[in-house]
Parts: C-alpha cells; structure tokens; sequence
C-alpha cells in the first residue's frame, strides 16, 4: 500500500511538471503576442488623436488669420475669435466638465478581452496535455507494481487505446516482457515438478531395494544391484539438469576449432552400431571429402551429444526393419544436417512441445528409457553455437530433425 501511495503522489508531481511547463511557454508566448497588439492598439489610438485633434497654435481652418482679441462685431456685439466653434459646444480637447484629455472609447477593455480567453484556453490545454502525457506513465507504474506482486496475468497494451506513440511502444514492450516472464517462471515449476517427479520412481525404487536386503540378508547381493542401477540413474539425471542448466544460464559453448569430418565419422560409426544391434540401418548422405573443407567453433563434447541424441532418437522411434538417414551438406556459409527416421512421426501440436525438458513421446512413456532431457539439451547446444534446429513430420511418414551451424572455410 504504501508503495501505492508514492506512485500516485511521484504521478501527481509529473502532472504538474508537465502542466506548469506546457503552460509557461504558452503564457509567454501569449505574453509577448499581447503586449505587442497593446503597443501597436496605443499607437493606433496616438495616431487617430493627432489627426482628429490639431494643434489650436497652428493654421486655422479656411486659412483665415484671427481676430484681435476685444474687438467687436459690426452690429455691435463682441466679435467672436475666427476659426473657433461657437461658445455654445464645448472647447477641443475638454471634457464637458472643463478638464482636458482623451475621451473614453473602450478600446482598452476590448483588447483584455481575447487576452483573457487566451489564458484561460492555455490554462485548459496544458491540463488537458498534462493529463494526456501523465496518464499511460500512472498506468505503466500501477502494471510494473502488480507484477511484482505476483499478478503475473497485468497488461497494459490495450488500455492504451489508440495513440500511436512512444509511450504506446512502452506498454506493448512491458505486456512482451510480461509474457517472458510468465513463461520462463512456469517453465521453472513445470521443470521442478518433474524434476520432483523423475527423482521420486528411482528413490522410491532404492528405498524399497534397502528395506528388502535388510529382510532378506541373503538375498542382498541382488538388491545391492538394484540399488546400484537406480544410484547411476539418479546420477544421470542430475548431470543432465546440470548440464540443462549451464546452457540455459548463458555459459559460453567454446572456442575450439572442431573438424566436421572427424566428427561425423565418430557420431556415424557409433550410429551404425546402435543400429545395427537394432535391426535397423544407417545411411550416410554427404560427401567426407566436403566435410574435411569445413570447421566449426565451439565444445566438440556438447556438439558430439547433441548431434548424437537426435540420432540415437531417429534410431529409437524407426520402425524395424527401416533405415535411418544422416544428411549433411554446406549451403549459404552454413552446414545443414538432417537426420530422418521412418517411425511414427510426432502429432503437428507438438512439434515445438519435443524441445521442452521432461517431454516424452507416448512411446517413450511406455518404457522407462531417458527422462525426455535430450532433445531440450541438444536445442540450447545447438542454439549456443550461434544455429537452429527445427522438427517436422515427413510426407513419407516419420521425422525429419534439421540443424544449421555456422562453419569456418578451411
């Protein structure tokens, strides 16, 4: 809660900071607009008085001179100055109580007028601007807080409405990063959920293995065996986690230089054996002469068993009888290689699923072979020696699993 309130009260200051901004450069630049029309209405106003009102020492209207002052009319009254309005208007220049200066026309008040409404539309556009910038920033912060709290489910994208700009990019940025995070911590509770589950068969196994050699003594030799079988599997499956999870931490594959033709010549004479032994066959589709020309960068132990579980799978899931084939070929500074079985395939929906730690086949469930760590280890090897792998079913029936590495010219 409190951390609530300091969002609102550090939103609120933002506000304002846009508000008072946006609203002195508009007060300035209505300042300077004013006082300039005020100067050019005062001097329009100076020029209108001097040409309605001129000079009384100066010409006299019809250019007659004046008359002498006391000097009287010929029917015998006082002579009236020449050129003056009569006595009965009041004299240029006073007010009709004998004070001089301008008469009132109003323009003063007419031109506070728009000076007044433009500051009063300022006022309203910089709150209305302040609100706009203010309030996807409000709910920004209000998203990123209730994430934290574990509100895993916060978006923001479509409350953003329909602005195209900065701050609409931000929003749909937090929902991907939200996304990210939602799927990297279900993925951690699903890995240690089966993680749990894969270490419980072979402890529950051993557990039982003990309590039976301690009630049949002579039979202890067996069981010591058994115990021995479920201790290398349990070792098994914690080295692969730990290898699992140095990938994923971002370890560095290496820097050694790999010979691509020693490489596959150990990954297919041990692919042949395996296939063999099988009812099953290997055949070899690339050019050992093309091979020795190229190189790869990296660790050749994780190369050797990434490339090798997926041969070791393909050999698996092939129906007896068929053949397994390994491809390999140099295409756009790049080594594609392509290893394809004639099984059963794998379902369109889980084609991405096979890659995911503990997944397994419905036939692989059905026998206790491997922990579904395989093919999840061979994709973060593969993606850790800057290339890809990718599965799909063949029209033939089967599976066809394709890798790309980068290579190195000889």
């Amino acid at each position: 809660m409190p951390s609530m309130l300091t969002t609102s009260n550090t939103m609120g200051r933002l506000f304002w900071k846009f508000f008072f901004f946006i609203w002195l450069a508009q007060l300035t630049a209505i300042a300077g607009i004013s006082t300039t029309l005020w100067l050019k209405h005062l001097n329009e106003e100076a020029n209108s008085a001097a040409r309605q009102h001129p000079d009384l020492n100066g010409p006299q209207e019809h250019g007659m001179p004046p008359g002498p002052v006391g000097s009287f009319h010929p029917d015998g009254g006082p002579e009236e100055r020449l050129g003056t309005p009569p006595k009965s208007l009041p004299e240029r220049g006073k007010s009709p109580h004998g004070m001089r200066g301008p008469a009132p026309d109003g323009g003063g008040s007419r031109t506070l007028i728009p000076m007044v409404t433009a500051l009063i539309a300022s006022l309203l556009f910089a709150a209305l601007m302040a609100w706009y910038m203010s309030k996807p920033i409000r709910r920004l912060s209000e998203a990123f807080h209730a994430l934290t709290n574990g509100k895993l489910h916060t978006r923001i994208g479509d409350s953003m409405g329909h602005r195209q700009d900065e701050l609409t990019a931000l929003g749909r940025d937090f929902d991907r990063m939200a996304e990210q995070l939602t799927g990297s911590l279900q993925n951690q509770r699903r890995l240690l959920h089966d993680v749990s589950h894969e270490l419980r068969s072979p402890l529950a196994r051993l557990q039982a293995a003990i309590g039976l050699a301690r009630q049949q003594p002579d039979k202890a030799e067996e069981y010591m065996v058994r115990m021995e079988r479920e201790g290398m599997r349990m070792d098994k499956l914690v080295g692969e986690l730990l290898t699992l999870s140095r990938l994923e931490s971002g370890t560095p594959a290496g820097q050694e230089l790999i010979h691509s033709d020693e490489l596959f010549a150990e990954l297919a004479d041990n692919a042949r054996f395996e296939a063999e032994t099988a009812d099953k066959k290997l055949i070899l589709a690339y050019s050992a002469e093309e091979l020795s020309k190229i190189s790869l960068i990296g660790r050749y132990e994780l190369l050797h068993r990434a490339i090798e579980n997926v041969l070791r799978n393909a050999i698996r899931h092939t129906h007896a009888g068929t053949s397994v084939m390994l491809q390999a070929g140099v295409k756009e500074k790049a080594l594609h290689i392509s290893v394809l079985d004639e099984g059963s395939g794998v379902p369109e929906a889980e084609l991405q699923t096979i890659f995911h730690p503990f997944y397994r086949s419905p036939l692989a469930e059905q026998s206790s072979e491997g922990y579904g760590l395989g093919l999840a280890i061979t994709q973060r090897v593969i993606q850790a020696h800057g290339g890809s792998i990718v599965a799909s079913n063949r029209s033939s029936g089967g599976l066809c699993m394709h890798i790309v590495l980068p290579i190195v010219l000889h």
